[in-house]
């Protein structure tokens, strides 16, 4: 299982909308400043197709993840279920 916590700020919007899109992923409301979105065996994100700059894609996983990071460079991010 892996889990992403994401802060609750407009600028992180396009990760959250994105993720609800995803085939196997949950995204749950915000508790305490920060979203959650679950999925079971991976999880892949685009920095270009979001639309973040570098800066905010840096800090996406700030608010803290389970799993295990397989990729994080400038434009991919995917982390998948340590299991």
């Amino acid at each position: 299982m892996i889990s992403i916590f994401v802060a609750d700020l407009r600028e992180f919007y396009p990760l959250i909308e994105s993720a609800k899109k995803l085939p196997g992923c949950v995204v749950k409301n915000p508790v305490k400043g920060y979203w959650r979105i679950d999925a079971e065996r991976e999880i892949n994100f685009d920095r270009k197709t979001l639309g973040l700059r570098v800066a905010l894609w840096n800090s996406a996983l700030a608010g803290g993840f389970t799993g295990r990071i397989a990729r994080y460079d400038r434009n991919q991010l995917r982390i998948v279920s340590e299991s």
